[in-house]
């Protein structure tokens, strides 16, 4: 943290590119070395930060603690602003209710459709792709035990509706194969059985009577009604409204402009709009949101980063990407569920709603509390929407209410995680830790560009932002994946809990392709290490799936 304004000239040096940020939302690059070809990443399905050789090198030279701008090269400063985006991408996925949907719905395409999945293997062995299995036997005819079928369509809809939902929620202008796939059935659908699975995995994991978590099994009723009365959104063939931005401009808006927020604190004259645009970054993917929201607000673009349109704009984008209703709150209005949930809807009506609020662009002056809690009052009562502060204060309800829950987070304290559900109980706690933290400072997480530098900069600060680093990282000196270490944790705890996570990661890939992918398996888990040979690498994989299916793949029936 820098904690002074300094008149020292902070140029930029386009040629270094070091601010510059690239992510992926879709399938993981093939290549994990310390990312050569861009200065930042979040990889989504891997779940790990990726900075350049060169930025890993400038961010390693600060020490932790406040230094004075003029300690700081302003090439190390460039390269902490990429750090902060690269961060903020992470906090998106673990800490905001819609990117922990995101996040746990990749894990579960394996955890909803287990029982299915065995089921299947008993009866007629290994077949790959399930889906193509499963149509070839529907097309042809053929005579095949009812309950077999049944059971290998119920987990390849569920793993495809998985795909439809991030597929529409990333990018939903692009959605146009998503909605005529032969498969997908509405949006609300996709909705209700991704947040269903969402569910019955937490529930598993930590409150197997929903003593606190919204009981999903009881929405059954009420959404039949609603498909069976052809409800908009809720039934095969119903017209599908697709919002002009998603997940992905959303996230990478908020990365942006909280990086420039923080580029620009420790300058006595702001930062023209026009000369970040001249040097690339306000384009591209990075200001899809922003534009759409001066669209939507009827605003013209601000002329310096400054403005405390951009702050509205921020606090936007954290009130879109965090839905309350359907987790962590149960739902009241099922027909209101995908104007409720889905991040694009919510931005385009939050964003709307400055034009009948035009007081508020100019009530975010100092990144404080209270205007936080103020302004997201009003645009959450215009819109109908829940404040932030209901839906933080429920989970924070819920270690009082589940001793499962207190269990769950000393595990988070210590790392030392039960085996059961790992990869679910490290992401979801890290989940109710972020909640607690933005319970008690929401103006840091939603502006931290702003609080990072200057005189708000403080040790607590400080030490928020080192309890929500990412957990996974790349190294600048050599390829492969790295669990970070942590000063209050056990080396092995740490070492234990990457080992297994990463079990479950490649376990999650290889049950996914069975389901969806023709062609034989992949084994391309060279990115996790570069310690083993390949053949090595296939066999360790073969044997975390033979595990726990009791097959190994090479005697699966390959369709290509």
């Amino acid at each position: 943290m820098m904690g002074n304004k300094s008149s020292q000239k902070l140029d930029f040096n386009p040629d270094l590119n070091l601010l510059e940020s690239l992510a992926n939302f879709a399938e993981p690059p093939p290549d994990f070395n310390a990312c050569l070809n861009a200065q930042g990443m979040y990889e989504t399905m891997r779940f790990v930060l990726r900075l350049s050789p060169r930025n890993h090198d400038l961010v390693d030279s600060l020490s932790s603690g406040i230094h004075t701008v003029s300690e700081v090269s302003p090439e190390a400063f460039q390269a902490y602003s990429t750090y902060l985006h690269e961060t903020v991408h992470w906090w998106q996925h673990v800490g905001s209710t819609s990117g922990l949907v995101l996040s746990l719905c990749y894990l579960a395409q394996s955890h909803s459709s287990l029982r299915q999945l065995r089921a299947v293997l008993a009866e007629i062995g290994g077949k790959k792709s399930l889906k193509r299995w499963a149509d070839d036997v529907l097309v042809q005819g053929k005579d095949h035990n009812p309950d077999v079928l049944t059971a290998a369509n119920i987990a390849v809809n569920n793993a495809l509706d998985v795909e439809f939902y991030k597929r529409y929620a990333m990018v939903p202008k692009k959605a146009e194969e998503v909605v005529n796939h032969s498969h997908f059935e509405s949006v609300g659908h996709c909705y209700f059985i991704v947040y269903g699975q969402l569910l019955g995995m937490l529930s598993d994991t930590v409150d197997p009577e929903f003593a606190a978590l919204p009981n999903a099994p009881k929405w059954e009723s009420i959404y039949a009604d609603l498909r069976n009365r052809k409800h908009v959104g809720f039934y095969c063939g119903s017209p599908v409204y697709r919002p002009r931005v998603g997940l992905h401009a959303i996230f990478e808006g908020q990365a942006r402009f909280i990086q420039l927020q923080f580029l620009d604190r420790p300058r006595r004259q702001s930062l023209t709009c026009e000369y970040m645009r001249s040097l690339g970054f306000l384009s591209g993917i990075y200001v899809e949101a922003f534009e759409e929201f001066l669209r939507l607000s009827e605003s013209d673009w601000p002329s310096t980063i400054d403005d405390p349109l951009i702050s509205l704009f921020l606090l936007i984008c954290d009130l879109a990407i965090n839905p309350t209703r359907g987790f962590p709150l149960d739902i009241v209005n099922m027909e209101r569920f995908i104007e409720d949930v889905d991040v694009g809807v919510r931005f385009s009506l939050l964003s709307s709603a400055v034009r009948e609020l035009p007081h508020l662009r100019q009530e975010i002056l100092s990144c404080s509390r209270d205007e936080y809690e103020k302004v997201a009052d009003e645009l959450t009562a215009f819109c109908k929407y829940d404040h932030p502060f209901q839906a933080l204060r429920a989970i924070a309800d819920w270690a009082g209410m589940l001793p499962s829950l207190r269990e769950l987070m000393e595990e988070h304290r210590t790392f030392e995680f039960n085996e059961t559900n790992q990869p679910i109980r490290v992401f979801f706690s890290h989940f109710v830790s972020f909640s607690q933290d933005r319970l008690k400072r929401p103006e840091f997480f939603c502006w931290p560009g702003a609080w990072f530098v200057g005189d708000r900069a403080s040790w607590e600060i400080g030490e928020i932002w080192l309890r929500h680093l990412s957990l996974f990282s790349d190294r600048g000196d050599k390829p492969g994946v790295y669990a970070r270490e942590w000063p209050t944790r056990s080396p092995v705890a740490v070492k234990d809990m990457f080992n297994r996570f990463y079990v479950g990661v490649v376990l999650y890939d290889l049950v996914r392709q069975w389901i969806l992918q023709d062609g034989p398996f992949l084994y391309e888990f060279d990115w996790l290490t570069q310690d083993f040979s390949q053949t090595q690498i296939e066999e360790w994989a073969k044997s975390i799936f033979e595990r726990l299916f009791g097959m190994n793949p090479d005697n699966f029936e390959v369709f290509d």
